[in-house]
């Protein structure tokens, strides 16, 4: 790599190390161990699986009542990131909150899973598929993790199992496209902002109903595809449309999008259904970057790209996981 582009990866680094921190300053909302029925607030659930204790953030409203089964959202956050984090700065407790449904934010494991999680040097991250096969990492099953986590949960919350969905952003989007295609019984609808599937050709038992949202202006996933750098290192993306096509093929959809709408710098593309059942929604959003739409990046443009207030990708979700779960 040239000295310029050295010095733009170290400069990355630095300033995302120091959003790291500053998002640590950000999150104040005070987590209890949830060890028996749940009661409105925010939460922690530790498990035990295997060698590794896994960490699960919840956000329960305050209208949830015991007697009564509530939808349950999963939100799965970005390399470098935490639950705590996506929960309250992509907005999923407050909307929670608001909407009655309970927000779940589990950690993923760093990428040396023995040693302490660190923003530059070891970050968290999710086994989505797009981890080297020989990486420590990708021995560990966060799939299998999932599975446990709804299963712990059902003794805790009285959810919907018809009304379970799953959110993700970046790495944590293509671990969501993992779970519908692992583990689409458990899910009723999945959302995907800045990430596509990295699963090597999924088979999912079904399709489930599916929305992306993405950014024209996105330089860690640029439409045309192409080398982009990261700040644990350089890789080289797809043009976008290749992996959406085989998302859709994945669900018994066409492979070729119509236009449903286009309109104040938002697209909307949908791949038909070929067999009657779920479609594949996608979202782009003209000029948008790599931060989730709706929230705030304290990265610099050049870095994350450019933050537009075309759409709120947070309210978006909820209101296709709404109407996915009444059809």
């Amino acid at each position: 790599m040239h000295d310029a582009g050295i010095l733009r990866l170290k400069t990355v680094v630095l300033l995302m190390a120091g959003v790291a921190i500053a998002w640590s300053s950000f999150v104040s909302a005070q987590e209890s161990e949830l060890t028996g029925a749940a009661r409105p607030g925010r939460w922690k659930l530790t498990i035990k699986l295997g060698e590794f204790e896994r960490i699960a953030h919840l956000q329960i409203p305050s209208s949830y009542e015991p007697g009564t089964a509530v939808p349950v959202v999963l939100v799965f956050h970005g390399a470098g990131g935490n639950g705590r984090v996506i929960l309250d700065h992509n907005g999923w407790a407050a909307k929670a909150e608001k909407c009655g449904f309970v927000a779940v934010a589990p950690d993923g494991l760093p990428a040396q899973p023995r040693s302490p999680a660190n923003f530059r040097t070891n970050p968290a991250l999710w086994n989505s598929g797009q981890l080297r096969p020989r990486s420590p990492r990708a021995a560990i099953d966060d799939v299998a993790y999932v599975r446990q986590l709804l299963d712990e949960l059902k003794g805790r919350v009285n959810y919907g199992p018809s009304r379970v969905f799953a959110a993700g952003h970046s790495n944590g989007a293509s671990m969501v496209f993992r779970l519908a295609t692992e583990l689409p019984e458990r899910l009723t609808a999945i959302g995907a902002v800045a990430g596509l599937v990295s699963v090597e050709n999924p088979q999912p038992a079904k399709g489930l109903p599916t929305l992306a949202i993405l950014g024209t202006k996105d330089p860690l996933m640029p439409i045309d595809g192409g080398e982009v750098q990261l700040p644990w290192g350089a890789k080289r993306n797809p043009p976008v449309t290749q992996p959406m096509a085989v998302w859709a093929q994945a669900i018994g959809c066409s492979n070729e999008p119509r236009t449903v709408s286009e309109k104040d710098g938002v697209k909307i593309l949908e791949y038909p259904s070929e067999i009657r059942g779920p479609v594949f929604t996608v979202i782009m959003i003209e000029g948008h970057g790599h931060v989730w739409p709706g929230s705030k990046s304290l990265l610099p443009e050049s870095s994350i790209g450019p933050i537009t207030d075309k759409l709120n990708a947070t309210d978006r979700l909820w209101d296709f996981f709404v109407a996915a779960s009444a059809r």
